[in-house]
């Protein structure tokens, strides 16, 4: 039973190791740092200003994900429940995802509530160099140190990740 949990153990950590390098390699070349402008200065599919909602002193998420993407259809509970917290701000960019209108009603479909951007053309997406969907960016509060990730990422990875920029700051 030992070697057995000493197996599973190694595995673990391989696929963690192996999960790693991938998500690094997708995300090498997104352009985070000279683009967040671009965010700041959307508007939500709900019409409001993204700079009027961004909490200036905490961390900041932003999430990109499409209503055609399997992988980011398993994520959006996970999206509508960070939403909820106050220790950071959650923004997501629906890419290619359609009319606004489109959005909230597959947003209702999946009882689902948080900030998007509506990206109908994928030009946003692009400026972001984001070619893997979902990508998340993690900004610490003061914008200067980010994580980028890309793939499916759990709530319990969500707020590791938001603690390691934060002590990366």
């Amino acid at each position: 039973m030992k070697k057995i949990i000493k197996e599973g153990l190694k595995l673990a950590i391989l696929l963690l190791i192996v999960t790693n390098v991938i998500s690094y390699f997708r995300t090498k070349d997104i352009n985070a740092k000279d683009n967040l402008e671009i965010i700041l200065n959307a508007t939500t599919i709900n019409g409001k200003s993204v700079k009027d909602i961004i909490k200036k002193d905490k961390p900041l998420i932003i999430n990109f994900w499409g209503t055609w993407c399997p992988i980011c259809a398993q994520e959006v509970s996970t999206l509508s429940k960070l939403a909820k917290r106050g220790d950071f701000t959650l923004i997501t960019v629906a890419s290619k995802s359609g009319s606004g209108q489109d959005i909230k009603s597959y947003m209702q479909k999946k009882g689902v509530n948080f900030i998007v951007i509506n990206d109908s053309n994928g030009d946003i997406a692009n400026k972001f160099k984001i070619s893997v969907f979902p990508t998340t960016l993690f900004y610490s509060s003061n914008r200067k140190s980010i994580i980028k990730d890309s793939g499916y990422t759990t709530y319990a990875g969500f707020l590791a990740r938001v603690k390691g920029v934060n002590i990366t700051k």
